[in-house]
């Protein structure tokens, strides 16, 4: 899927047009962040889990970035957890990171940030792939490995993984979706 004729505002009008967060916000002139996602029905988009043992917490968000007319899908995930030796602020994010805005819905405040970026017309397993080696192979994330449920199929299943990669999933698919 070709993307090179599509500038910021050309991207930034599609989204909009979708309907597919409550606001985008633009991080100087290459990248979108999608502020309050919403879900195919126009509800909030979850984007919030929490480890039922450890009390570690996730959040996604997710954005475009465009460079040399390729498009790059993000996400942006912040992990919070009891620990109150370090709290992230908005000032400790560097680079492209700044356009995510730290999400405050949980009790504890983000501990760290990790942004994940592939090109927007990766296939699904492209996509799987690219968050299993950004995102699940850090050290620091090993609490997903935890996260262990029974499916009604009796299968154990890493089921924050799952939900990470599902919901990135879907919403790729309708970024790319509304840019038919």
């Amino acid at each position: 899927m070709p993307y090179s004729h599509y500038d910021l505002a050309t991207l930034k009008a599609q989204l909009e047009q979708a309907q597919l967060a409550g606001f985008l916000y633009q991080h100087q002139q290459h990248m979108l962040v999608l502020q309050e996602a919403f879900d195919e029905d126009g509800s909030a988009l979850n984007t919030f889990v929490q480890h039922e043992f450890s009390a570690d917490q996730i959040g996604l968000q997710f954005g475009l970035r465009l460079s040399d007319h390729n498009i790059e899908f993000l996400i942006g995930l912040t992990h919070s957890n009891q620990d109150r030796g370090y709290e992230i602020g908005a000032g400790n994010l560097k680079g492209d990171q700044k356009a995510f805005n730290l999400m405050y819905a949980f009790y504890n405040y983000p501990k760290a940030f990790y942004l994940v970026s592939m090109p927007l017309a990766s296939t699904s397993s492209q996509l799987e792939q690219a968050i299993e080696q950004q995102l699940f192979q850090r050290p620091e994330l090993a609490f997903l490995d935890t996260a262990v449920k029974t499916n009604p199929m009796g299968e154990q299943v890493q089921w924050m993984k799952s939900f990470i990669v599902q919901q990135s999933l879907n919403m790729k698919v309708r970024i790319q979706t509304s840019l038919i």
